[in-house]
């Protein structure tokens, strides 16, 4: 009896962290509502027109429900480099899919597809604040970081 409590405990625990929508080991549930471009971003001089007040306290999926229920968020950009101030959730209005997307680990650009069959009425809207030039100087640094020569290799 005590192992079938247990078993019950352990999976409504495991349900709960799940759900919940700060938890940051939760797969990506509205992935299938975006074309996904893995390790890409955006390139510097296109700049985005919304960005969240707090990056680190916004999961992928809230970044991307906010993208869905605005009608301006052609794309959406979130990223993971590093570091609390380094966790970004970007919108962008219009994005060139052939010229946009360049090599940068740990951010993903999402592009918006023109319909979602996903109820999205859980996830809450991040809130959001009119970009700053920090969203440009993060790609600039990381653009500088991939075209720098690697020492080792001769």
């Amino acid at each position: 009896m005590k192992y079938l409590l247990l078993t019950f405990t352990l999976f409504f625990a495991t349900a709960d962290a799940w759900n919940r929508q700060n938890h940051f080991g939760n797969p990506c549930y509205l992935c299938r509502c975006f074309v996904q471009y893995t390790d890409r971003d955006v390139a510097v001089p296109i700049r985005p027109y919304a960005m969240a007040i707090d990056g680190y306290d916004t999961t992928e999926d809230r970044c991307l429900a906010t993208c869905q229920r605005d009608s301006r968020c052609k794309a959406a950009v979130y990223g993971m480099v590093g570091g609390r101030s380094v966790f970004t959730c970007e919108f962008y209005e219009k994005i060139d899919s052939r010229t946009a997307p360049m090599y940068i680990p740990y951010v993903n650009m999402y592009i918006k597809r023109s319909t979602c069959p996903l109820s999205i009425s859980h996830l809450s809207n991040v809130d959001m604040v009119p970009a700053n030039d920090s969203s440009i100087k993060r790609r600039t640094k990381q653009e500088k970081f991939i075209k720098r020569k690697n020492p080792f290799l001769g």
